[in-house]
């Protein structure tokens, strides 16, 4: 009976088996990235390490939210049980065969077949309530075409792993990666961001500017391309994108010092944004024209100073608020 009634109240939330999964797969899949070398020498760990972390982790965080928040957004009914349930049993399978890839090489080709229904059907999901919705729904569009990115990446990985004799087949896992990071999870990140923090913090007179969005696309786009085409002259990409960021935000005028304790973590999780793109700037110029290593320490500020802070606050905010 207890059984029954945990996990009756697992599922009665949309966000909250997402959320599980998320932190589960964050504390399994970090300590198996810690597999040494020696135990087995073929097991690609950045690969995992990369794969695990933008859809295992990060996406089913995001997943979770988005299938709270799309309908709000979009001044619709929320989303049946049925369609949300269906959503996590295709993460979880593409998470345990994801745990398996340490023991069976084959099954990462499972988990990326899932993570790929996965997300046709989240997608499916929320362009029916795109198309239902009233007008202005930009900040829709942007989710649609940021896991239209998701799933690119989740095909590039795919392609990487299918054996291919004498083929080179590092710019699939490249561009994989770098859509992932920021054609995906950054994007669309941002455009939640965007409209949410302003709204949590009484900014109610701030309007986004028209082609905000856009801009931000093409500048993450142009990251993407750049950083395999011509890596030296990312640095000023991403400087553009830190000042797009900053503009931004000073529109917003948030009421800062803030006395709640979560907008602090929201708003602190929006400095990290243009932040970490400023110093990835200066880190990049000095590793395209000096030689300098990182150990990819934008990367590393964007995903954990960032993203890792939002989800914080904004699970925090959709967990208080159900």
């Amino acid at each position: 009976m207890m059984k029954k009634t945990v996990l009756g109240y697992l599922f009665s939330q949309v966000h909250q088996p997402f959320f599980a999964l998320g932190i589960f797969n964050a504390i399994l899949f970090m300590i198996l990235f810690t597999i040494p070398k020696s135990v087995s020498a073929e097991f690609p760990l950045s690969l995992f390490h990369a794969y695990a972390m933008i859809f295992a982790v990060f996406g089913n965080f995001f997943y979770g939210f988005l299938l709270t928040t799309f309908t709000r957004f979009s001044a619709r009914p929320p989303i049946a049980p049925r369609v949300y349930l269906n959503i996590f049993s295709l993460n979880l399978l593409s998470s345990l065969s994801l745990l398996a890839y340490p023991l069976l090489h084959e099954s990462f080709y499972a988990a990326s077949i899932f993570e790929a229904l996965s997300l046709v059907y989240l997608m499916r999901t929320f362009y029916s309530i795109y198309l239902l919705a009233p007008e202005p729904k930009n900040d829709q569009y942007w989710i649609l075409v940021s896991l239209g990115m998701a799933s690119l990446s989740n095909l590039l990985f795919l392609l990487y792993e299918i054996p291919c004799g004498s083929c080179s087949k590092i710019v699939f896992y490249r561009y994989g990666v770098d859509i992932g990071i920021y054609l995906f999870l950054t994007l669309l990140s941002a455009v939640v961001a965007f409209r949410m923090v302003p709204f949590f913090s009484g900014s109610m007179l701030y309007e986004r500017s028209r082609y905000f969005h856009s801009l931000l696309f093409t500048l993450l786009l142009l990251h993407v391309l750049l950083d395999s085409l011509y890596p030296g002259a990312l640095f000023l990409c991403d400087f553009a994108i830190s000042l797009l960021l900053v503009v931004e935000l000073m529109r917003m005028e948030l009421p800062i010092p803030s006395k709640e304790p979560l907008l602090w973590s929201l708003h602190l999780a929006l400095f990290w944004l243009p932040l970490a793109f400023f110093v990835g700037a200066i880190v990049e110029f000095f590793e395209a024209w000096f030689s300098y290593h990182s150990f990819r320490l934008p990367l590393h500020m964007l995903l954990l100073g960032y993203l890792t802070t939002l989800l914080i606050a904004f699970g925090t905010r959709v967990t208080l608020g159900h």
